[in-house]
């Protein structure tokens, strides 16, 4: 049964953190030093592999396989020359998207052990196709043991920070579709150490596409677990997902993880009409901050 988007005047409104510091790459922590980079024009992402879980690519053979050069006609239209025997190659890779997509680099930063890769993804208005927003830089290979850190400067709150994670790193393990919208019940949040925000929370990603009016569910899933995430100064990333397990080992691994909370988290997971009142606020939500002309869902 298809439901109305607008059936409802409740909406989502959920409280930013406060303004607790994490140890940050500027002046007054831990030294840290500014790292070159260039940016690699003119390649796409082979619509037939899965998007890497790391952003780290040390080797033409694993660059090949993930993508393909897009020459074009000009000065400019030749793949920018890689040469993986000095150098490697930071890939942020996006779900396919109709969303307007414009990816950033800012800035890299050194820090210990650690490279933080500062950036902007900015997601706009509804496009008339589908793309695949990439963006690639090339670094010299004395950093490739460095652990990397990635920090999306649009990102401002740890709720900002979670619902990203789950856009961009879960949704596109699922069928593609045209728009990734996260759904998240909360069961608890500890928020007293910046460097580790913890959120307990059954985590849901949809994948839609839009058939005339209606918004047409084709892929997503349900992953609760815990969410660890690191504020950098005003920033807010993923450090860590700890996912309740499938099968006979859920219930073990679900009271691993949630502890004192486990059985807010049942009463959460098993009442199907609060989740499903919250996906209608957060689809509606979605549709009026992306300008769409879906109606339903």
């Amino acid at each position: 049964m298809k439901k109305l988007l607008f059936a409802f005047a409740a909406m989502i409104v959920w409280t930013a953190c406060g303004n607790k510091q994490a140890a940050v790459p500027t002046e007054g922590n831990e030294a840290s030093d500014k790292v070159a980079f260039e940016v690699a024009k003119n390649y796409f992402f082979k619509n037939d592999q899965e998007i890497p879980a790391s952003p780290k690519i040390t080797t033409a053979e694993e660059f090949g396989k993930l993508f393909g050069m897009a020459t074009t006609i000009g000065e400019d239209g030749k793949p920018t020359e890689i040469d993986f025997t000095k150098q490697f190659v930071l890939a942020i890779v996006l779900p396919v998207t109709n969303l307007a997509t414009e990816i950033t680099p800012n800035r890299l930063e050194e820090k210990g052990d650690t490279l933080f890769y500062f950036y902007n993804a900015k997601v706009g208005e509804a496009q008339s196709y589908s793309t695949q927003p990439i963006s690639l830089i090339i670094l010299d290979k004395k950093y490739a043991d460095k652990q990397i850190v990635m920090v999306n400067e649009q990102v401002k709150d740890y709720y900002a920070a979670v619902e990203r994670y789950l856009a961009e790193q879960i949704a596109g393990y699922y069928a593609k579709g045209e728009y990734s919208v996260p759904v998240y019940q909360e069961v608890a949040v500890n928020d007293s150490d910046s460097t580790d925000i913890r959120i307990w929370g059954d985590f849901w990603v949809y994948n839609y596409k839009q058939e005339g009016d209606t918004l047409k569910c084709v892929s997503g899933g349900s992953h609760p677990g815990l969410m660890h995430v690191c504020q950098i100064g005003e920033n807010f990333y993923v450090s860590d997902f700890e996912q309740v397990e499938d099968g006979s080992r859920f219930l073990p691994s679900a009271k691993l993880i949630f502890g004192e909370y486990f059985e807010a988290f049942q009463i959460h997971h098993s009442d199907g009409d609060e989740h499903e009142t919250l996906r209608h606020d957060v689809l509606r939500a979605f549709v009026r901050d992306h300008k769409l002309s879906a109606t339903k869902y």
